[in-house]
């Protein structure tokens, strides 16, 4: 009688962790996702170019013409006048400043600061201009002539928003 030998091949035992998912954990780069993932899914940031914020602006103005002036005005208070000027127009930039120094200084006011910036792309396009010049102006004068400032703005076409604040500082 022959023996009923059959070869079996070895059976190979495996674990549960070896058939699973690999684990996750905190050091793992393949399962964390970076903060810029996030905010690509939630509508964060645009790839359209950078995002501008007012507080953006303050380190690149340039000193301008900047008369730090010890005069004297009574019942003045302290302004501080912004406006955006067309990026595309010659001189325009030059020609509002003057505009606007001398209608301070008609008022008996005083110019303290003036910063310019470079022509920047704005956040958004404002009456179909793409680029504008920040002008930031510090002056004192009487609070009759923000009303005439604002006037002037509101009628110069090549400045396309404007801003007057009253300091408190």
């Amino acid at each position: 009688m022959a023996e009923n030998t059959t070869a079996t091949a070895p059976v190979e035992e495996t674990t549960a962790t070896e058939n699973s998912a690999p684990e996750r954990t905190e050091g793992s780069s393949q399962y964390q996702r970076s903060d810029r993932d996030r905010s690509d899914r939630s509508g964060g940031e645009r790839s359209a170019g950078p995002r501008v914020m007012a507080t953006d602006l303050l380190p690149e103005l340039g000193e301008g013409e900047a008369p730090t002036s010890d005069k004297e005005v009574s019942n003045g208070r302290s302004y501080e006048i912004t406006y955006i000027v067309q990026a595309n127009v010659a001189n325009a930039v030059e020609e509002t400043q003057e505009r606007v120094k001398t209608l301070i200084e008609n008022a008996d006011g005083a110019l303290d600061n003036v910063r310019v910036s470079e022509a920047r792309r704005l956040a958004y396009p404002i009456d179909k201009k793409a680029d504008g010049v920040y002008v930031v102006i510090n002056a004192r004068f009487k609070k009759d002539l923000t009303t005439e400032l604002d006037r002037f703005f509101k009628l110069e076409e090549r400045v396309l928003r404007h801003v007057i604040l009253r300091d408190d500082a």
